[in-house]
């Protein structure tokens, strides 16, 4: 099974009746003497191909993969665990480098910077024009209903109904006087005045006949 392949599904082949999806074989156009295939150059095939062997070329992959982590893991035992004082040395003399892979390449302070802080930004922009416009007008509405509401009843309380009582106690005042006149309490004033409507009565129908 290749390298560059290695996930593709494992099936019965009918053909073959063999586990496995055979490779078919495409002819490599020759290229020309000089002409670059670094476009399309392919570091397993080209091991494949230089060693002759699949299965060579999987161990060389191998062995790498397990030299690469034996070096971390004795570098880290070196530098954390035989030699502590080792990592601050070379923290000092790979400075910018260290600084650097320390502080994460400062990607989380430019995403900050760029994007957490800015929609911050832009977040209390919006709020200041909601409380301020949105929210100003609506409470200016409010505003403008209640003074209207102020004004309105101030001139039916102090206009209107001011100039009805005045009208009203004016008329009061000036009747008063009579009408107390006529309530005396006496049986023989009020039958005079009956006798005088009835006499009234009568002359305008008289009047009205003739």
């Amino acid at each position: 099974m290749n390298i560059v392949n290695w996930l593709n599904p494992v099936i019965w082949n009918q053909s073959t009746r063999q586990f496995g999806t055979p490779e078919p074989v495409v002819d490599k156009p020759k290229s020309e003497p000089g002409e670059s295939s670094a476009a399309s150059f392919n570091l397993a095939h080209a091991l494949e191909a230089k060693l002759g062997s699949e299965t060579a070329a999987e161990w060389v992959f191998i062995i790498i993969s397990l030299v690469a982590a034996g070096v971390g893991i004795s570098l880290g035992l070196l530098f954390y665990v035989k030699s502590p004082s080792l990592a601050d040395v070379w923290a000092a003399r790979l400075g910018p480098l260290y600084r650097a892979s320390f502080n994460k390449y400062w990607i989380d302070e430019f995403y900050g910077m760029a994007l957490t802080r800015r929609t911050m930004d832009l977040a209390r922009a919006v709020f200041a024009f909601d409380s301020k416009v949105v929210d100003g007008g609506v409470n200016g509405s409010a505003w403008l209903t209640r003074l209207s509401s102020r004004i309105t009843g101030g001139t039916d309380k102090y206009l209107v109904d001011g100039l009805v009582n005045a009208i009203a106690g004016f008329i009061v005042r000036l009747m008063s006087p009579i009408v107390r006149a006529v309530q005396t309490g006496f049986i023989q004033n009020y039958a005079l005045v009956m006798v005088i409507g009835l006499l009234v009565a009568v002359a305008l129908y008289l009047v009205k006949v003739f």
